[in-house]
């Protein structure tokens, strides 16, 4: 009998058995059971019983330490052992790895030899000192150090190894976190090997530390999290408050003793006054302390406890109840009935915790009866005056302008004496208060800039002394309390953080293509996938991120996340759809940057140039298997069967870390697959009537096809095209470009290139002539020499924004190409890429190398350069750019950009010309994001050439609305920019 197994070992002699419905199943065949099942080898004679016991030892095994396990050979009693059979995912280290961890310390003796074990797991070269201290690694439960150093003895030598057993980790904390040994060693292959070897368990070292970091903050989030509610009661508290607020204007209202009641006309007709729109405004800023310090308390109790919490807070809880008042509190805390039992103002739980500790002391405070509840509603009692002070800010508030400055005018001095600053937010350094703001408050400037003021004329000025309520620095404090509960240091300033731009939970800032610290396994993963995109570890990093510094220098992002995959229409008809017989969806990719984010969260390769070509160019489809949470199970390759009209058949299926998906999801979906539809390639229709003749039979070597069936009709159509498009002024326009750049060599001007092109001399000429004599200078400039050129003929006027958009939008070859009869185009697809910057195949090389072919290619690959380094200097809000598009803004230069940076969203000050998940755009003539025929879909083509992806463009939209840069607008804004572009 002859089976093999997963290890590419071939077992003779030998019976297997597997286990089917609880009972052994002897195997007569391979292929009596699946690829990679676990089976129990033993000698053939053996009885039923001696069966039974070694595969229910098996079913043991492999619950413990699953499928994997079972590969590891270990000894199941009755001279049975374990194994795969062959077609199993992973190596034997993986096996050996998960059958120890099943079995533990004191069944380890079962894997056979302890040398063989160690070698299993670290390689040929470990030695018994590596032994020893995977031993002490695995006594200690270290099994995140054991996998990490199984994993990286591929790179490592036996005594780095050592260092790397050494590691530790928090209880229940798992930095490695996913993946097979084998998976994360490939990876650790990829991504060290241009590192000198003693530089190597630094960065690993480095990178175990990062991640542990990480799981601390997380740790620290949910643990500061755990003393909120777990039931939102935030609509009941804005209710209750509401409810509270309208009891207090009853006072106000004119009084008629005789009836005992308030005239209803009277009440109609009443005006708040001054005194009434002052206690209004108070109570905010009370509440707003009260709520602060409700937060503080619960991130002091959270990081040590309620005693240390308790007695560290008592002083701002004493502060707090004394800007609330006691009657104030006992009020506001007075039960309504059919509204919620919580206080209507945060003030009252603040006085009976204090209350409480100076009557029991910090460390004796019921902890479940006192505490806990007057802080568990901290966050909801924040985001309620937050969005009473949002109804401040918007106006919707109706308080007369005389008793808002008068407000805003008074100090804080009693409370900051009180309570001091946060170190999180200095008053030195507070300017973060709009204009806007400023203005509606009646406040001058800063408290940053008038302390500088101060100090520089001389004069001693505490914070406490110069900071008014019109500084809003109060309100910062609880938006940096609240964010303090979550984790964070202070409020980030964001486009989505309210009125003065303060979000207090913002999402974690990614990066494209920046590896995750979530574990080291996606770390790693992240960092190999950039070195799949061409990315090279430096020779002397000595830490992870200078490591993925490295790697991402030699990488151009925005070209790794650009390219929209074509969906085939069978495909199409079923994506978002659930696989038959699960519950699982079925999606599909549709551009790099999509793919970028499977693999940023699966750890796999789907992101690496192979599958991102493969889907560019329609040869396969990728896929996610989503469960209903909306979470990743697997990732999917679907290729086209042979002959294409059968239909379709999975390439790959991968689970998380390349890990095998579960068997039942994959048979359904494999089988699924199968019957979709495929489709029938496309035949040129004959002429009616007439019979195509037999091609001759050629000899020997002769020209492309391509060439000599499609080059005569596209000279034809590209010199008609060139005529038409190429102008006097586009010849001016790269003209200028030309002239900025310096003189060629003696031997360049021989060819025909003039040493001195000027706009002047080009626009006199004929365009063709002068255009072709200025890309001849132009084609030999990288990306940024490109880019100062565009600056250069912006800054001094020689090019207006117009004519520079106008010119790189000459495309006569794309024309010509979409001229052709569509028969012969069908025949040739690849015609497609000659409107494109990337590198021809060789049947197209020769053609565009024809002398009617080539000035029109030259031009329109030359205008997608410039469009391409034109995005960096927007990207980069270059002021030349900005100056020349405030003047003479052309519309659709305007609308590419929008759409550029709202897809990027890149690190230079940004401007919402439309609200988050608004679809319209103000300004005169109003326009609509959505519009089929409108200006915004129209320019995602040319927004693409500027480096966007515009997949992500309604994300962008929907995260901080339609945005420009800033430096494009002037002080009237938007509206006279979009006017000025239509004049």
């Amino acid at each position: 009998m002859r089976f093999r197994l997963a290890d590419e070992v071939v077992a003779t002699g030998q019976a297997a058995w597997a286990a089917r419905s609880g009972a052994p199943v002897r195997l007569a065949e391979q292929a009596d059971a699946p690829a990679g099942a676990p089976v129990a080898l033993g000698p053939p004679e053996a009885g039923e019983e001696r069966a039974r016991a070694a595969v229910a030892e098996l079913e043991r095994l492999v619950a413990a330490g699953g499928a994997v396990a079972a590969g590891a050979g270990v000894d199941l009693g009755g001279g049975f052992r374990s194994a795969r059979l062959a077609g199993a995912r992973g190596e034997k280290r993986d096996a050996v790895l998960a059958a120890l961890r099943a079995l533990g310390p004191g069944d380890a003796g079962r894997l056979g030899d302890r040398a063989a074990t160690t070698v299993a797991l670290f390689g040929p070269a470990a030695t018994k000192r590596v032994g020893a201290a995977a031993a002490r690694a695995v006594a200690e439960g270290r099994w995140a150090a054991v996998r990490f150093a199984s994993a990286a003895s591929d790179v490592l030598g036996p005594e780095q190894v050592e260092r790397i057993l050494a590691l530790e980790a928090p209880a229940g904390a798992d930095p490695v976190d996913g993946g097979a040994p084998s998976v994360l060693a490939e990876h650790l292959g990829r991504v060290l090997a241009p590192l000198p070897r003693p530089r190597r368990p630094a960065v690993l070292t480095d990178l175990w530390d990062r991640v542990l970091d990480g799981h601390a903050r997380q740790a620290r989030r949910e643990r500061l999290l755990a003393t909120q509610g777990r039931q939102d009661r935030l609509a009941e508290l804005r209710t209750r408050r509401a409810r509270f607020e309208e009891e207090l204007v009853l006072p106000w209202f004119p009084y008629d003793a005789r009836s005992g009641r308030t005239p209803l006309l009277a009440a109609a007709q009443w005006t708040p006054s001054e005194g009434y729109w002052h206690a209004v405004l108070h109570r905010i800023v009370a509440d707003a302390q009260a709520a602060t310090v409700l937060l503080r308390t619960a991130v002091a109790v959270g990081d040590h406890g309620p005693a240390v919490g308790l007695a560290h807070m008592e002083p701002q809880l004493a502060a707090a109840v004394a800007t609330t008042g006691d009657a104030a509190a006992t009020r506001a805390a007075r039960r309504v009935p059919g509204l919620t039992g919580l206080p209507a103002r945060p003030g009252s739980h603040v006085r009976e915790l204090h209350r409480q500790v100076l009557k029991h002391g910090p460390a004796k405070v019921p902890y479940d009866t006192q505490v806990r509840p007057r802080l568990a509603r901290a966050r909801d009692y924040a985001l309620v005056v937050a969005g009473e002070f949002d109804r401040l800010l918007h106006g919707e508030l109706p308080v007369p302008e005389e008793a808002l400055h008068a407000w805003a005018a008074e100090g804080l001095e009693g409370w900051r004496r009180k309570t001091g600053y946060s170190p999180a937010r200095p008053p030195e350094e507070w300017a973060e208060n709009p204009p806007w703001a400023l203005e509606r408050f009646g406040t001058r400037d800063t408290l940053a800039a008038r302390l500088r003021d101060l100090r520089g004329r001389g004069e001693p000025a505490a914070p406490r002394d110069v900071e008014v309520l019109g500084d809003l620095l109060w309100y910062a404090d609880m938006a940096d309390a609240l964010a303090q509960l979550h984790g964070h240091e202070a409020a980030a300033v964001t486009l989505a953080g309210g009125p003065l731009g303060l979000d207090h939970d913002p999402p974690p800032a990614a990066a494209p293509l920046v590896p995750r610290l979530d574990s080291v396994s996606l770390a790693v993963s992240g960092a190999a996938q950039l070195v799949a995109l061409g990315g090279t570890a430096g020779k002397g990093v000595k830490t992870w991120a200078g490591l993925v510094d490295s790697l991402r220098a030699d990488v151009d992002v925005s070209e790794a996340l650009s390219g929209e995959f074509p969906v085939p229409p069978p495909l199409a008809a079923v994506d978002a759809a659930l696989v038959p017989g699960t519950r699982a969806r079925f999606l599909l990719a549709r551009s790099a940057r999509t793919l970028a984010e499977w693999a940023d969260y699966m750890g796999n390769c789907i992101a690496t140039p192979y599958y991102v070509d493969a889907a560019l160019k329609g040869r396969s489809a990728l896929a996610a298997l989503l469960d209903d949470k909306g979470r990743i199970l697997a990732n999917a390759e679907l290729r086209r069967a042979r002959p294409a009209e059968r239909g379709w058949v999975v390439g790959e299926l991968a689970g998380r870390f390349n890990d095998a998906p579960d068997g039942a999801l994959e048979e359904r979906f494999r089988r699924w697959v199968a019957t979709l539809p495929g489709t029938a390639p496309q035949e040129p229709p004959a002429a009616p009537g007439e019979e195509a003749p037999a091609a001759p039979l050629r000899r020997g070597r002769t020209a492309p096809r391509l060439v000599a069936d499609a080059g005569p009709e596209l000279a034809r159509l590209a010199q008609a095209a060139w005529t038409e498009q190429v102008t006097a002024r586009t010849a001016a326009v790269y003209a200028a470009l030309a002239a900025t750049v310096p003189a060629a060599p003696a031997a360049v001007r021989r060819a025909g290139t003039p040493a001195d092109a000027r706009p002047g001399a080009a626009a006199g000429a004929r365009g063709g002539a002068g255009a072709t004599a200025a890309l001849t200078r132009l084609r030999r400039l990288g990306p940024a020499s490109l880019a100062h050129a565009c600056r250069g003929v912006l800054a001094d006027g020689a090019v207006s924004p117009a004519d520079l958009w106008a010119a790189t939008g000459v495309r006569p070859l794309a024309a010509a190409v979409a001229a052709l009869d569509p028969a012969l185009r069908g025949r040739f697809e690849q015609l497609e890429l000659l409107d494109g910057a990337g590198p021809l195949p060789k049947a197209l090389r020769a053609l565009v190398r024809r002398p009617a072919v080539a000035p029109a290619y030259a031009i329109g690959l030359m205008g997608l350069r410039v469009r391409a380094a034109l995005g960096d200097l927007v990207h980069a809000d270059d002021a030349a750019l900005a100056r020349a598009v405030s003047r003479r803004p052309p519309a659709p230069l305007l609308c590419a950009a929008a759409v550029a940076v709202t897809c990027r969203a890149p690190a230079i000050p940004l401007a919402a010309v439309a609200e988050p998940r608004a679809v319209t755009v103000p300004g005169f003539p109003a326009t609509g994001l959505d519009d089929p025929g409108g200006p915004w879909q129209r320019a995602f083509p040319a927004a693409r050439e500027l480096g966007a992806d515009t997949a992500a463009f309604w994300d962008g939209v929907a995260a901080g609305g339609l945005r420009v840069p800033a430096s494009w607008l002037t002080s009237a804004g938007w509206p006279v920019l979009w006017a000025r572009a239509h004049r």
